[in-house]
């Protein structure tokens, strides 16, 4: 171990609290009983408000491969247009545009307005739903999780000056892989149901 390493210190209080510093910005209380329409300078300063960065062109971009539906009258941008960009802006941390495209694909009948399958609202509602599972299953499994490897290492032939900096590599490994597998497994999903040549902007007859 180097020499900088020496006091190195694992800090298993605050993984544990982690969940409370994850932050989920719910546009639809924002938005709850906001009707109006905005010009696309607005949305940016609207987002810009919520603590989420969004560009004229990255927007602009979003129509033009069919993740976001064209603003009305070529200019208005509506609580729906809102949502969806708020979906788009939190799956595109860990997703490619492409991958959230086919992800929506077929429940999208017309890229062009939003005469969908599924109501936007109800998507939205059900995202946060599954988000908010996602941080209760954090809080249940993580210390199971350090606990398992505090075990690991009590067995282990390693130096107990070593012992903070393993902990820490195996728990983010843990979670690493985790989330290669979870990827993984999105994209099989996705290529078994919607073809690699498929075009993302593509309205239903």
């Amino acid at each position: 171990m180097n020499n900088n390493d020496k006091d190195f210190k694992f800090e298993k209080d605050k993984i544990l609290n982690l969940s409370s510093e994850i932050v989920f910005i719910n546009i639809l209380k924002v938005l709850e009983n906001y009707n109006d329409e905005m010009t696309i300078s607005q949305v940016v300063r609207f987002f810009e408000r919520q603590g989420i960065f969004f560009t004229k062109t990255m927007i602009q971009n979003y129509i033009r491969i069919g993740l976001l539906p064209p603003p009305f009258e070529k200019r208005f941008y509506v609580k729906n247009h809102l949502i969806l960009l708020s979906i788009i802006d939190s799956l595109k941390n860990v997703y490619s545009l492409e991958e959230i495209g086919k992800i929506f694909k077929p429940i999208i009948n017309n890229t062009n307005t939003f005469n969908n399958i599924i109501d936007i609202g109800i998507i939205y509602k059900e995202y946060i739903s599954l988000y908010e599972n996602s941080i209760n299953n954090w809080i249940k499994e993580t210390p199971l999780l350090l606990d398992k490897i505090s075990d690991r290492l009590s067995i282990g032939e390693f130096k107990n000056e070593d012992k903070d900096a393993i902990s820490f590599f195996l728990t983010v490994l843990t979670l690493m892989t985790r989330s290669v597998v979870t990827k993984q497994l999105v994209k099989s999903i996705i290529d078994i149901h919607i073809p690699n040549d498929t075009e993302i902007n593509r309205d239903k007859k």
